[in-house]
């Protein structure tokens, strides 16, 4: 079997793939049907330097498990320029691997260089409908492929919007082909922390366009909120979701665990696993029903223009908010004159001006003191990265030399 024919139409439910559990992943192939891969993993030159350096472990789960791929860095809507680069480097790397299926954050992480790397929720508003519709045209067409967009856990709602989260994903659906990736402990995470009904938020959800799940364990925090920590267990009260989503979405193919960190002992990894397949497989043939899928239509379009008149409000209040996050400078100036430092973002708008000022203070100082710590820290890995790089370097010049 080709490495095309082995991706082509992954079923099941399977494990977000981490180096550290390889063997054990292999060890288990007769339980796991299918491996999400992150593309960060091999792009990103960091990231490989300390995972799997040669790829060799990535191309030995290739050729042993279906495989998914799954993006952390397109922050889709973010109004800025499209980051063409980075998806021509996930287009070649989804061809060179053979992997079919991709999704990607409803989200957007990143402003004016700065990148958060946790997930902001969009503005529920028709203007961020549109960007986000424009934007999904732009990377489809750059990759040759329609993928999957994900709802993700964010820690307060754009406030004073028009439309709620469920209304937003809906009209994003009507605007594009895309599909859903359900995470449903996400939902579970923002209906408890934001406080809506989870069924609810079901009955109103497109779930004809679910084609992925996301399962994955977290920790309550000491004043209630639940984190997406992706280091524990999936926790007890996701279980029922999990069952309706799967019963309700009845063209999602593909289930995957998420486990970042604490993945040993093994066993607990397996157990989340079982019990998601008991869930799956009761719902579902245990071979996949061959399905039809569309041929891919290349239809040319640009992205969109980040200064058009009609995205300036979004695009303010997105430089304004990721301003007070990463720029200690322009949250002493925000405390000092809140209009006049919001006014250096182009941020003028009353009603985005006032979705700023009333976005969650604690939420923010959380964000604030995490990005300060953060930028020490990566300054030291940086140093640590740069040893390892210049230790390899000296090793293949040596491999090659003698």
């Amino acid at each position: 079997m080709s490495p095309h024919d082995l991706h082509s139409d992954p079923y099941g439910v399977g494990l977000a793939y981490r180096f550290s559990v390889h063997r054990e992943a292999l060890a288990h192939r007769s339980e796991i049907d299918l491996l999400e891969i992150s593309t960060e993993d091999y792009l990103v030159r960091e990231r490989r330097t300390y995972s799997d350096p040669g790829e060799h472990l990535l191309h030995e789960a290739l050729a042993t498990f279906p495989c998914v791929a799954h993006g952390l860095s397109l922050s889709i809507g973010t109004v800025g320029e499209p980051n063409d680069p980075y998806l021509d480097a996930t287009k070649r790397f989804l061809a060179e691997t053979g992997m079919e299926v991709f999704s990607e954050h409803l989200a957007f992480h990143r402003a004016d260089g700065h990148d958060l790397t946790m997930f902001l929720a969009m503005p529920f508003e028709g203007v961020a409908v549109k960007w986000v519709a424009e934007n999904y045209r732009h990377v489809r067409n750059r990759l040759g492929r329609p993928f999957a967009l994900e709802n993700v856990t964010y820690a307060f709602p754009v406030p004073h919007c028009s439309l709620d989260e469920a209304g937003f994903l809906k009209r994003v659906c009507e605007e594009t082909d895309c599909t859903l990736l359900l995470d449903v402990t996400n939902v579970f995470n923002n209906s408890h922390n934001h406080g809506y009904d989870p069924i609810e938020f079901f009955d109103r959800l497109p779930m004809e366009r679910v084609s992925q799940m996301h399962l994955a364990g977290g920790h309550q925090l000491p004043d209630g909120r639940w984190e997406d920590s992706h280091s524990a267990p999936v926790m007890e009260e996701v279980w029922p979701l999990f069952d309706e989503a799967v019963k309700r979405a009845v063209n999602a193919r593909i289930v995957v665990l998420e486990r970042d960190s604490k993945l040993k002992p093994f066993s607990s990894v397996m157990h989340d696993i079982r019990r998601a397949r008991e869930i799956f497989y009761a719902h579902r043939p245990l071979e996949a029903p061959v399905r039809e899928r569309d041929p891919f239509h290349v239809d040319g379009a640009a992205a969109p223009d980040l200064l058009d008149p009609e995205y300036a409000g979004l695009r303010a209040y997105q430089r304004a908010l990721m301003g007070r996050i990463a720029r200690p400078e322009f949250r002493a100036a925000f405390l000092r004159e809140a209009p006049a430092a919001a006014a250096e973002y182009g941020l003028t708008d009353p009603l985005w001006f006032q979705r700023l000022i009333d976005s969650d203070g604690r939420s923010m100082h959380h964000f604030e003191e995490s990005w300060d710590y953060f930028q020490k820290e990566d300054e030291e890995v940086a140093k640590e990265y740069e040893r390892r790089e210049w230790a390899q370097w000296a090793d293949q010049l040596a491999r090659g030399r003698w």
